[in-house]
């Protein structure tokens, strides 16, 4: 049997194994890359939610302080702009944290998306590599029936020259001229 029938698969499938090692390797940095944007995105607008309160916290506390020098009518108007404001501070809290929740359901949301995709790949790829195993063997298969056909052709030829039914008589011998 011809060694290359066994040979350049095993090339191949080497071949197939690195690049195939290589890639879940890259997938697994960018995702590593891609967590690490996530965590670095929700700190940011941790600190930016921080000091969005601190300056609300410092505004309020100013604005307490001249109501206070203030006589009472002022006093009163400014409470109510007072009150507008954290209620205008607190929707926006609350809109940044549907935001939020929003942006962790879509990161769910697309996490099990790629894994539904990796496995519909590696399925794909199983099946591919099993139709091709499949395409192989029947080639083989194939050759050495023909092998097979040859080889019996030959001994039969062989053996019907071998046989003495098969050799035609020898001519007569010619009259003598008398």
């Amino acid at each position: 049997m011809n060694k290359s029938y066994l040979i350049v698969p095993l090339v191949l499938l080497t071949i197939f194994a690195v690049t195939y090692n290589n890639s879940l390797k890259e997938m697994h940095a960018r995702e590593i890359v891609n967590q690490e944007k996530a965590v670095k995105i929700k700190l940011e607008e941790k600190k930016r939610k921080d000091e969005v309160e601190l300056k609300a916290t410092a505004d309020a506390k100013r604005r307490q302080e001249e109501r206070d020098a203030e006589d009472l009518k002022k006093q009163a108007k400014k409470q109510a702009e007072y009150d507008d404001a954290m209620k205008s501070l607190r929707d926006q809290t609350a809109d940044y944290t549907t935001q939020a929740a929003k942006l962790t359901k879509e990161i769910t949301d697309l996490e099990a998306q790629i894994a539904q995709n990796r496995n519909a790949k590696e399925n794909l790829i199983r099946e591919n590599l099993e139709l091709s195993k499949t395409v192989e063997l029947t080639k083989i298969n194939r050759r050495n029936a023909e092998l097979e056909i040859q080889r019996t052709i030959e001994m039969v030829a062989k053996k019907l020259n071998d046989n003495s039914i098969a050799v035609p008589p020898p001519p007569p011998p010619p009259v003598a001229a008398k």
